[in-house]
């Protein structure tokens, strides 16, 4: 069985594959592609408390004594690839270039 370490406080995990794919087909669509974030344990156990923010129509949900053996982790680089970039104050795009740039476009 998964200890405690495995699943540290605020680590984002997801339910596994072979998890969801025994679960009710709306269960499934709920959980599906989802992270959530451990925010405890239940009674002392090892079994985690997991939360899931609000998602487009999706609402929060929270979800206590989550047996370990069906989540993962989520690797917080796989995370990040995921937002969406963001422009600084310098590309903003309301800038206008020089021909001599606007040439170096079609080089």
């Amino acid at each position: 069985m998964a200890e405690k370490d495995t699943f540290p406080l605020d680590s984002k995990v997801r339910f596994t594959e072979a998890r969801l794919s025994v679960l009710m087909p709306q269960d499934r669509k709920r959980l599906e592609g989802r992270i959530g974030v451990v925010q405890g344990y239940w009674n002392y156990t090892r079994k985690p408390v997991v939360y899931f923010p609000q998602e487009g129509a999706r609402s929060e949900l929270r979800l206590l004594r989550v047996d370990p053996r069906h989540l993962e982790m989520i690797e917080q680089m796989s995370i990040e690839a995921e937002t969406e970039p963001r422009l600084s104050d310098e590309t903003a795009g309301s800038e206008k270039l020089s021909q001599s740039d606007m040439d170096k476009l079609f080089d």
